[in-house]
């Protein structure tokens, strides 16, 4: 293999994941992107495809409710041939002026007005100079008309504001512009009239009302070419729609999206057909084969459109048909998005995407072959990363190999660049101290981290699966996941090759990083401490202690403090110690238990055996999921597991989390808890010392029944009953019956 990847380092790598793995969650994407959508170029004329394209052409998307104005005041301007400046015109036509362009047309009645006469807020406006120099009336009662009618026929700021439109208002405005039609002398003037009067019907929703106007109207204007004819075809298109005529309503909505740039985006959106019935009838209404083509290319956006089809007919009608190449790169993108991730992950790729693909190949070959296209190079890169999703990667090298020395496209170069670096990961099949020291040099530059950021997580992906594959488990755990959720689930094969990890003397420079990135600055220190956690879980906390003393002793503290020797009756997981209850570290805490229990077992006082054995199930009963102090042993707890262990069918202690990828590990054996308890009832000097080791041993049994996965059997009542039959006479006995509901209820029953 050879290596050529240039970019994204490992810190950069990693760090995206959180540091010392505190929230990390799996950091392997469900897709990658690497397609740049800028090697198809960005074209006006088909600027809603470039919207499949996210932010890459965000700066060149106009919003389509400013163009339609920016080219309305252009058509306005141009009319009037430049007697007032567009900033002015754009402030009548929009602004909220009603009243003022009222008082305007009353001056128009007064031979003697002048300009000093206009309402204030026009008189600094050169188009309302020109309308009452130029004595426009019709002009002005059409803009008064149109300001009518604003209302009814645009949607308000604040959707809760909007008041339901009165019919009768409208329909009378409707009467009124019919009326007033046929005494306009300006054809331009009536053009807009008519779009007024169809757009008011179709607010209505009186779509035939719509085609009689049109029907109507339409052949009484002779205007020059305006984008006014289009904005009425709009709406006659979607009356057509809504009255069944799928068929001429999609072809209109073809010709509106070429013609007219501000109506481009809602005549792609508003194009549908139901029926193969309807497309035959649709195809027969298109004029010659462009027309047909661009049928084909707004019938490819639906998102039933199977789309490959939809590209071979466009290109039977047209090969160089521009929209190709945007059909053709969103189809590629949506493939990388779909088996880019089975590859990197060796799994079998989705079926659907595969026979997706194989269709695609076909067509792009097929076009390479006939040679009738004008940019060979894009469908060249096309063939490229089609082989390379197809995991033909001898192929896909060789392709992007012959175009990088032959193309002059900086863009398409680029892209090459990227893909080969793509291709050398996914062709990665082990992964050699060498290999890791090569991806540790390489990945280091940030600039092309930020050009490309799924870059990192698909190297990640791609590590972690040939760890996985070859029995390196635990760094693909940690890669994926993150030291979170190994401590959260710990086993004692992945903590000893992290162990080994940290330890070696010949650790690379890609493991340190990853360690420390990982874990942290010391992640010796934290691997020994979840080693010690693992033993105590066991219930060999002795064997914990001794690794525990491997920590740097001025670091021990940063696992935390307890103060395990306070009783509760009843337990509380949420408990915070008095302020001035003795604490301990992890070595300090279980350095006391092994004292505590040397003196036990050589003394003859039975009150200091008693006692120390009692105070040694305490702390281990404390730092079981069942106590205060669970975190001593535990990275992660969850208040719903005892309830899932209890309805288990069979006993477990890992449980499912959205927060534990790998699993969240409880610690609810009560063994060793137990073992100390019965000791103090052995050796316990009088009867309340007994009783109340009984109890707490009670506490024991009745945890472990539960966390067993037996709820339906017979509760255990051993030391109950203990306390019961022997004890009753004992103040401890009648704190109990106070304050512990479960043994006062089995008392009574």
């Amino acid at each position: 293999m050879k290596y050529v990847l240039t970019f994204g380092g490992l810190f950069y790598m990693l760090s995206l994941f959180g540091r010392q793995g505190q929230c990390a969650m799996p950091v392997v994407g469900d897709s990658y992107r690497f397609l740049n959508p800028r090697v198809v170029g960005y074209d006006s004329e088909l600027a809603p495809f470039f919207l499949h394209f996210g932010t890459v052409y965000r700066d060149e998307l106009e919003q389509p409710g400013d163009r339609q104005r920016n080219d309305n005041v252009a058509e306005w301007h141009e009319r009037f041939c430049d007697q007032a400046e567009p900033e002015a015109i754009d402030a009548i036509i929009y602004g909220n002026n009603l009243n003022q362009l009222q008082e305007l047309r009353r001056l128009l009645n007064q031979p003697e007005a002048k300009t000093g006469d206009l309402p204030p807020g026009l008189r600094s406006n050169s188009f309302a100079h020109h309308l009452l120099e130029a004595n426009c009336v019709e002009v002005l009662e059409y803009l008064i008309y149109a300001k009518q009618a604003e209302p009814f026929v645009t949607a308000p700021t604040n959707a809760f504001d909007a008041p339901s439109p009165d019919r009768s208002e409208m329909e009378d405005l409707l009467k009124r512009g019919v009326e007033a039609f046929p005494r306009v002398e300006s054809h331009y003037v009536r053009l807009r009239y008519a779009y007024q009067l169809i757009r008011l019907a179709h607010y209505l929703k009186a779509y035939d009302y719509v085609l009689e106007l049109y029907a109507y109207l339409m052949p009484k204007i002779d205007a020059d070419p305006s984008i006014i004819y289009d904005w009425i075809e709009g709406h006659r298109a979607g009356a057509l729609q809504s009255l069944g005529n799928y068929a001429e309503s999609a072809y209109l909505y073809s010709r509106i999206f070429e013609r007219t740039p501000s109506k481009r985006e809602s005549a792609y959106r508003s194009f549908r057909i139901r029926t193969n019935e309807q497309w035959r009838e649709a195809l027969l209404l298109a004029q010659n084969d462009h027309e047909r083509a661009m049928l084909h290319v707004l019938r490819a956006h639906n998102g039933k459109a199977i789309v490959v089809d939809e590209m071979r007919d466009i290109y039977g009608y047209e090969p160089d048909n521009r929209s190709l190449q945007l059909l053709t790169m969103r189809e590629l993108q949506e493939l990388e998005a779909s088996l880019l991730a089975s590859r990197v992950q060796s799994e079998g790729p989705d079926a659907e995407a595969t026979d997706r693909l194989v269709e695609l190949q076909a067509f792009v070959n097929r076009v390479l072959e006939e040679d009738k296209v004008a940019d060979r190079d894009f469908w060249k890169l096309a063939r490229g990363v089609l082989e390379m999703l197809a995991g033909d990667y001898f192929f896909a090298e060789e392709t992007f190999t012959e175009l990088a020395a032959t193309t002059e496209s900086d863009t398409i170069r680029q892209q090459i660049g990227i893909l080969e670096e793509v291709l050398d990961v996914l062709e990665l099949n082990r992964v050699t101290d060498s290999v890791e020291l090569h991806y540790y040099d390489l990945l280091t530059d940030a600039t092309l981290q930020q050009r490309y950021p799924d870059f990192q997580p698909f190297v990640n992906a791609k590590l972690q699966s040939v760890y996985r594959r070859t029995g390196k488990e635990a760094k693909a755990d940690l890669i994926r996941y993150g030291f979170d959720a190994i401590q959260k689930n710990p086993t004692i094969e992945s903590i000893l090759a992290l162990e080994r990890m940290a330890d070696s003397l010949n650790r690379n420079r890609f493991d340190r990083a990853l360690l420390t990135d990982r874990i942290g600055p010391n992640p010796v220190d934290h691997i020994y401490n979840l080693l010690g956690n693992h033993y105590v879980q066991q219930g060999q906390w002795k064997a914990a202690l001794e690794i525990y003393r491997r920590i740097d002793p001025n670091r021990i503290d940063d696992f935390g403090r307890y103060s395990p020797f306070i009783r509760q009756i009843n337990d509380r997981v949420e408990f915070t110690p008095p302020a001035d209850a003795p604490t301990y570290n992890k070595v300090q805490l279980l350095d006391r238990l092994d004292e505590l229990e040397e003196e036990a077992d050589r003394t003859t006082n039975d009150t200091i055996a008693a006692r120390n054995y009692f105070n040694i199930g305490q702390a281990l009963y404390t730092m079981s999921y069942f106590g205060y102090n669970w975190s001593f042993a535990d990275e992660f707890r969850s208040g719903s597991s005892a309830a899932r262990a209890a309805a288990a069918r069979e006993p477990r202690e890992v449980f499912s989390h959205p927060y534990a990828p790998l699993g969240n590990r409880e610690s609810l054996d009560m063994g060793q808890a137990r073992y100390y308890f019965e000791r103090a009832m052995r050796r316990a000097p009088d009867r309340e010392s007994a009783a109340t080791a009984a109890y707490f041993a009670a506490k024991t049994e009745r945890n472990r029944h539960y966390a067993l996965g037996r709820p339906g059997g017979e509760r255990p009542f051993t030391y109950f009953g203990l306390i019961r039959d022997n004890y009753s006479d004992t103040d401890f006995y009648d704190q109990l019956i106070a304050e512990c509901k479960t043994f006062a209820w089995y008392v009574n029953r």
